[in-house]
């Protein structure tokens, strides 16, 4: 075997100086053709780019070729218009074995890699033509733990929830994931959450992660010591998976004067205002917006600890830039950051229930603010992390010894039968078979089950709102209406004062008391259908004022019937009418609540109906999308 490999790599995306996955694949095809000799299968729209960068690299080390490939220009058209970049790509990939194909009949490459998507979900090209290949480093099974899904995020929320149940799905042992693992020589893993996937299928895998920095060539500036409030940072997109939630709570929680600066924009960015408004922490949140990547690093050293609490991020270019910076790093830990994060530099949190993820940020917040010495300390080790896991050169040395284990690997016979069992891409001819096979039916049964979880769902939110309504809302309305009809009946109290008649007095004198007793039953009905706060505040304010609206009331009588009806008249004017007056507002209040109450529980009930309506018609055109797919692609 020549010690320089013949290598065709397939990066759809591959692009200098982009950042995140065109980054990833610029960067391994450079660093594999110090080793071998690779040529790249990568779009015809990163051309311009990748010409340019070439030209700058050009005499300074060995250099890939590029071979550009693209769809046809209605497909391309309908990518950019209805920005559907995944169904784009799986019809690339589909159409891009044909070229490797013929690059292999013209070549004869030693060794496939897919780098670019680096997701678990899609199917690659390099499957299937009896060489050996590399699949990854992949990433993409990590999955929202259900405690922490965006339930007041709604958008974000079904997204989550159809990700994590793709997710289990993906992990299944009847669907395609062994099938790739088999058809792959090495499977890499950027995460610990897709390696325990493999492994519960019965693969090996090797971690690591697809990310990395130019060290070398990147500038930082050592952070100066200071004894103002600890200085968080945050970059990236601010958006549900990403946690900002969590940290601002945390922030709020950590009894510190811990300031907090977040980089980034993004549909959650509003919610995250006001959150930030209602815990009172405007003056130490700032939200700067979305800044260029010169600017955001020359920002790091001007922070103490970076802030990075997201939910399933594979990879996290923000916390290895962070950690190159030595700011140490609060984490959750899962995905990517999990893995660069080691001990010592940083505090990794469990992802569990909301509030214990809280704490834990908090405690971490609070550590830190306390201990600048070690803030350093965790900081100087993350940065020479970084510079020992995450340089790029290094990185390509190691994926030197992948190649080299898994082109010796491929020379087994056992080996050679098992590459040729998966192309991972149909062909149109066995459409019609694949959209009725076992796979696509256990993703049409998965997904029946989630419309009627839906469904289940949705109706136990709406009988909890119309229980509500039955228990607290209507009676409520009911009681307080009797209630305020009947309080404080004045009238009859200035008849009694200005009638001689003693029949008279007494037969209004036992109205004044059944009205008064009825009232007193209503309002107790009332007292025991009291749920909220402001609805118990109303509730004591209109006894209070009733309570002394009585005693006044009795005070006129007994002036009444002890022959004083010029002081009772005086009395009733001066002291009883305006106490009237009180009760009925505070009656009113009362009345006016559960109007309102009412009000919000229908609106309650009509957004319901409206979100299971929209949601059952998602997935009813996700299942005819999916069925579309599984026909495609296998």
């Amino acid at each position: 075997m020549s010690l320089r490999l013949k290598v065709l790599m397939s990066a759809y995306a591959c692009e200098p100086g982009k950042g995140s996955e065109p980054e990833v694949g610029w960067q391994w095809a450079l660093q594999m053709a110090r080793f071998h000799d690779v040529t790249v299968l990568t779009r015809e729209n990163n051309r311009p780019a990748i010409e340019q960068g070439l030209a700058a690299l050009r005499g300074k080390q060995p250099l890939p070729e590029f071979v550009y490939h693209e769809e046809s220009s209605f497909r391309l058209g309908i990518k950019q218009r209805l920005q559907a970049v995944k169904l784009y790509y799986l019809l690339w990939q589909r159409s891009a074995r044909e070229v490797v194909a013929r690059l292999h009949a013209e070549r004869r490459f030693d060794l496939f890699h897919h780098v670019t998507f680096a997701g678990v979900r899609y199917p690659a090209a390099i499957w299937g033509h009896g060489a050996a290949c590399v699949w990854g480093p992949i990433g993409g099974i990590e999955s929202v733990p259900l405690a922490l899904l965006p339930w007041t995020h709604p958008g974000s929320l079904f997204k989550e929830i159809g990700r994590n149940a793709h997710n289990l799905l993906q992990s299944a042992f009847f669907q395609v994931l062994p099938k790739r693992a088999r058809a792959s020589t090495m499977t890499l893993v950027s995460t610990a959450e897709m390696g325990r996937t493999f492994a519960a299928l019965g693969f090996e895998t090797r971690l690591m992660p697809t990310i990395g920095l130019n060290t070398q060539t990147l500038a930082w500036r050592p952070r100066v010591a200071h004894d103002g409030p600890l200085r968080l940072l945050f970059v990236g997109n601010i958006i549900t998976l990403k946690g900002v939630d969590l940290a601002i709570r945390a922030l709020k929680a950590s009894g510190t004067n811990a300031t907090f600066t977040l980089v980034g924009d993004g549909d959650y960015l509003p919610a995250m205002r006001r959150l930030t408004e209602k815990l009172g922490l405007g003056d130490r949140v700032n939200f700067v917006g979305r800044l260029p990547r010169p600017e955001v690093l020359r920002l790091y050293s001007e922070f103490d600890v970076f802030m990075f609490p997201s939910l399933h991020d594979t990879g996290g270019y923000a916390v290895i830039e962070a950690m190159f910076n030595a700011l140490p790093v609060i984490c959750l830990d899962c995905g990517g950051p999990a893995v660069a994060v080691q001990a010592g530099c940083g505090v990794k949190v469990q992802p569990s229930r909301p509030a214990s993820v809280i704490a834990g940020l908090a405690a971490a917040i609070k550590t830190y603010a306390q201990d600048r010495e070690l803030t350093r300390e965790h900081g100087q080790a993350a940065r020479e992390s970084i510079l020992r896991n995450y340089d790029w050169e290094k990185k390509g040395e190691q994926m030197n010894e992948v190649y080299k284990k898994a082109a010796a690997a491929a020379e087994k016979p056992e080996r050679s039968s098992v590459k040729k069992a998966y192309t991972g891409i149909g062909g149109a001819t066995h459409v019609l078979n694949r959209m009725v096979s076992f796979k696509g039916m256990a993703m049409m049964v998965s997904v029946l089950i989630l419309v009627g979880a839906l469904g289940f769902f949705s109706m136990s939110h709406l009988k909890h709102i119309a229980d509500q309504i039955v228990k607290d809302t209507l009676p409520g309305l009911s009681f307080a209406g009797e209630a305020n009809a009947y309080l404080a009946d004045a009238n009859r109290t200035l008849l009694f004062v200005v009638t001689k008649d003693p029949e008279r007095r007494a037969q209004i004198h036992e109205e004044i008391d059944a009205i008064s007793r009825r009232t007193t039953s209503f309002l107790e009905a009332y007292s025991k259908q009291t749920f909220s706060d402001e609805d118990r505040t109303n509730f004591a304010a209109l006894l209070q004022e009733r309570a002394s609206y009585i005693k006044i009331r009795n005070q006129t009588l007994e002036l009444a019937v002890a022959g004083k009806e010029e002081e009772a008249l005086s009395q009733f004017s001066q002291s009883m009418l305006p106490a009237h007056v009180r009760v009925k507002t505070a009656g009113d209040k009362l009345f006016s609540y559960n109007i309102r109450q009412g009000e919000a529980r229908g609106r309650a009930i009509m957004t319901a109906c409206t979100i299971t309506q929209v949601a059952v018609a998602v997935i009813v055109i996700f299942i005819f999308i999916l069925g579309f797919f599984i026909g495609l692609f296998r």
